[in-house]
């Protein structure tokens, strides 16, 4: 059905919008998007039930609108095999002996950090010297006994553990071979390489996993005829 001047002066009449047709199908596109008011509905719905180019105007617009929200969903790669191939979970052995052992380490390193820090006391070391070693050793002790409280974040305090326990390891070993100390007055230094292995093992191993790899391989490879 065609409008003409007459039907625009109906529907103003009726109390709907002036413009009409034209002012009709603005407000369709304010209901498609849920930005009509509820008597703008009433009106639309009013006009479409008698004008059929109206009515099927208000069809493709909610066509279009569909085909543009509701498309194919983009694929989405499958991430878990690589999120749990990163992920790092914490092993406790049985009956969690690694965290307590752990505990033990640091509270050892906390005890052996004591003399050092708070009287200044070390072997062939000035004071300052001695306060220094005792300071590095009291942090190591808090991280670990941390470890072993938190054992989901020992990943993270193994570089720093690792960088720290490996220096002083070869520092001591250059003391021995330089005849500046004794091997037993650096024997002290086999707390730090228990709590570093503990701390790494409580991590989850890291690094082990690509030799397991290899070697599990080798172990499935048939033997040559």
């Amino acid at each position: 059905m065609d409008h003409t001047g007459s039907d625009h002066d109906t529907d103003a009449a009726a109390g709907g919008p002036a413009g009409g047709c034209g002012a009709i199908r603005e407000l369709v596109s304010a209901l498609v998007d849920d930005e009509a008011t509820a008597a703008e509905r009433t009106i639309v719905e009013a006009h479409l039930e008698g004008c059929v180019a109206c009515r099927l105007h208000a069809e493709r617009i909610a066509v279009l609108t569909r085909q543009v929200r509701l498309r194919p969903a983009e694929p989405v790669p499958e991430l878990a095999a690589l999120v749990l191939d990163r992920a790092r979970p914490a092993r406790l052995g049985r009956h969690g002996w690694i965290r307590l052992a752990l505990a033990w380490v640091a509270v050892v390193l906390a005890a052996q950090s004591v003399g050092p820090l708070v009287f200044g006391a070390a072997d062939g070391a000035s004071t300052h010297v001695a306060r220094h070693l005792g300071a590095f050793a009291a942090a190591l002790a808090v991280g670990l006994l941390y470890a072993a409280w938190r054992p989901h974040r020992a990943f993270g305090l193994l570089p720093f553990a690792a960088a720290l326990v490996v220096t002083m390891a070869v520092g001591a070993v250059l003391d021995v071979v330089s005849g500046a100390s004794s091997l037993l007055s650096e024997a002290v230094h086999l707390t730090e390489i228990v709590g570093l292995v503990l701390l790494w093992t409580i991590s989850g191993a890291p690094g082990l996993d690509p030799i397991r790899r290899v070697l599990g391989g080798r172990a499935r490879r048939p033997a040559a005829a």
